[in-house]
């Protein structure tokens, strides 16, 4: 019996050594280091507000406490950030990409993404919906209060985006081609900050923001002062061929299936190819921020980096900082999640991606 009750000890002993041998491993392996992080949009943009808010109250659950140096490498709808990483990026732990993601540049095969996302090793991940929002003078004569001012209008609406496919230009044509507004779209412009600009200085009238840029910056910026108006939100796909309203945003601020049914009527859809278009770029929605680390990263590095995810994710402060930021809850996935559902994503029907190829084609001639 006395030899059973020390044999027991004994094993416990070695458990409990074996936790602190992985602990101290963990606290050496980052430190002195630093980890450099590659956003892959503009400075000031929503990416980089939101990935700087996400890796502060990370840091804080990374052993060793290494240096976060934060690197900006945009273009082309976030594809040149996610290239870099896949072809520069180093796989010792010390780069690491927090992006929003690429995934329409994907499903659409086009030539200027290089690297298959799922490949990447996935340490977490945040959904969020966008609002789209209107200078109040875009139409000449009138004050726009609402979208329904806006929906059946004859006058050319300016809008502006990041590039042809860009999940933000083509979701934006996408709304104005199903509702029949005219549109002058402008693509090009490396982040969110350079839009609301453009906005500011009149030469745009209409561009939508993640949660994160929505309610951080564009409220203050356009909205408070009475520049512009919120419009509407894309939605979650549902049953039945639907897509319903979000519950993360607001619910005065109207899903793009009531904005158009309130229009054609109701039950009333777009042509099929835009409306399954639609939906798919809906569901991206539920995983619009990733981090990740290239393919062949240390599995070390990738372990500590999801702990200290899933840790950061369950933080107060974080979660109440989150949703001051945002006027939401979190919504996200931890890294196992994230690395099965970007497979779910990254497949499409032929024919609608071949519909999505040509419609982002279209914008660039």
């Amino acid at each position: 019996m006395n030899l059973l009750k020390y044999s027991s000890f004994a094993v416990m002993a070695i458990a409990l050594g074996s936790i602190g041998l992985s602990a101290t491993a963990d606290a050496q392996f980052y430190k002195g280091k630093r980890i450099n992080i590659i956003i892959n949009y503009g400075a000031g943009g929503n990416t980089d507000i939101q990935g700087r808010m996400v890796m502060r109250h990370m840091a804080k659950y990374i052993p060793g406490k290494p240096r976060l140096i934060f690197r900006h490498v945009s273009g082309a709808g976030g594809a040149v950030g996610a290239n870099f990483l896949a072809e520069a990026g180093k796989t010792n732990g010390t780069m690491m990409g927090v992006f929003t993601i690429p995934i329409m540049a994907q499903v659409m095969k086009a030539p200027e993404l290089r690297t298959d996302l799922s490949q990447f090793q996935f340490v977490g991940a945040i959904g969020q919906q966008t609002i789209a929002h209107c200078r109040v003078d875009a139409i000449p004569g009138i004050k726009i209060k609402s979208w329904r001012d806006l929906v059946n209008t004859k006058h050319p609406i300016r809008t502006g985006g990041h590039g042809p496919t860009s999940s933000k230009d083509l979701r934006t044509r996408l709304f104005f081609d199903a509702l029949k507004i005219p549109l002058k779209h402008v693509t090009g412009y490396k982040s969110g900050g350079q839009i609301r600009a453009a906005i500011l200085k009149n030469e745009l009238d209409c561009t939508a923001d993640s949660l994160a840029g929505f309610y951080g910056r564009v409220n203050k910026q356009l909205i408070k002062p009475g520049i512009s108006i919120p419009m509407w939100h894309i939605g979650t796909p549902g049953p039945n061929n639907t897509i319903l309203h979000s519950p993360s945003v607001a619910k005065n601020i109207a899903s793009f299936q009531e904005v158009y049914e309130t229009k054609f009527g109701k039950g009333k859809r777009p042509p099929k190819m835009i409306w399954n278009a639609l939906r798919t770029i809906g569901g991206t929605r539920e995983m619009l921020r990733i981090l990740v680390f290239k393919k062949g990263t240390s599995k070390k590095a990738v372990n500590i980096m999801r702990t200290a995810w899933d840790k950061t994710v369950k933080d107060k402060e974080f979660l109440a900082e989150y949703k001051k930021v945002n006027s939401s809850i979190f919504v996200g996935k931890s890294g196992k999640e994230a690395q099965q559902f970007i497979k779910g994503l990254v497949n499409v029907p032929a024919d609608l991606q071949k519909f999505l190829l040509d419609y982002a084609n279209a914008a660039k001639s």
